[in-house]
């Protein structure tokens, strides 16, 4: 671990908190969400803090980290994986093989071997890896991530399927977003039912599947902008029936397979969206 970059990590009822220092702080907040084809990755950069929430299916999380970090800056303070499946996890170990890491974070779902020799990789290396749930809260100065969902104490069939995923209501610099894996309709509804604040992004649940993104969830959640990590695939994503539903609400979706990666920060207090290619 790169000495001095992580100053105390400390876990008291659910809450975690932790503090970079000798890193960049820039002088806005910025939000990552990297073309990993069909897969989900996004950065949280703010007050010399990184954030990386999902990472791929392999290899392209890390031209994403290229791209967003200087190139002397090889420590991501916490890496969270929203649920066992390959194309929100399948780039950790090679992170794990190119970077410093402080914390992963994870549903705590033993049902991938991949994931779960992955998780032992970490350990093996010193670093903290921590199972939270809903009213876990990850807090440092200037970022706010709380998880909303799954509920604690959910069962093992839940956790190991695409209903297991962490949502995250994440609040950093002014910018307030979620992120929502891949839930469906078993959790949409659970969702849905949050008080959430006026949400400037919204992750798509699912890649855009017609199993997720329901009227209810996208009326609750009412997002300025909506980001869809998507790529080729064989399964018809994103369903046109999803991005006619945000079309109604009048929020314009961003999507990775089209535009590449996205840097999402604020500009004279509005939130600009540009590519990073």
């Amino acid at each position: 671990m790169k000495s001095g970059s992580l100053i105390f990590l400390l876990v008291i009822s659910n809450i975690l908190v932790f503090n970079s220092l000798f890193k960049e702080r820039l002088s806005e907040p910025i939000v990552y969400f990297f073309d990993v084809g069909q897969g989900d990755s996004g950065l949280i950069r703010t007050n010399g803090i990184d954030v990386l929430v999902d990472t791929g299916p392999g290899k392209s999380v890390l031209y994403g980290l290229e791209r967003a970090l200087p190139k002397t800056d090889k420590y991501i303070d916490l890496i969270i994986i929203s649920h066992p499946h390959a194309d929100h996890y399948g780039g950790l170990g090679h992170i794990l093989s190119d970077y410093e890491v402080g914390t992963v974070i994870w549903n705590g779902s033993g049902s991938s071997e991949e994931l779960n020799a992955v998780i032992a990789k970490a350990k093996e290396k010193g670093i903290s890896v921590i199972v939270l749930f809903a009213g876990s809260v990850i807090r440092s100065e200037g970022l706010d991530m709380r998880v909303v969902y799954p509920p604690h104490g959910a069962e093992e069939e839940l956790l190991s399927g695409n209903d297991g995923s962490l949502v995250i209501l994440s609040e950093f610099g002014g910018i307030k977003g979620l992120f929502t894996g891949d839930i469906a309709r078993k959790a949409e509804p659970l969702v849905s039912a949050v008080n959430f604040p006026e949400l400037d992004f919204l992750k798509i649940p699912h890649h855009g599947s017609d199993s997720s993104s329901s009227h209810a969830l996208i009326s609750a959640m009412d997002p300025l902008v909506a980001v869809l990590s998507v790529g080729k695939n064989g399964y018809g994503l994103p369903d046109k029936a999803v991005l006619e539903r945000f079309s109604s609400f009048g929020i314009p979706v961003f999507r990775t397979d089209e535009t590449g990666g996205l840097k999402m920060e604020l500009g004279g207090g509005k939130l600009m969206v540009k590519s990073l290619e």
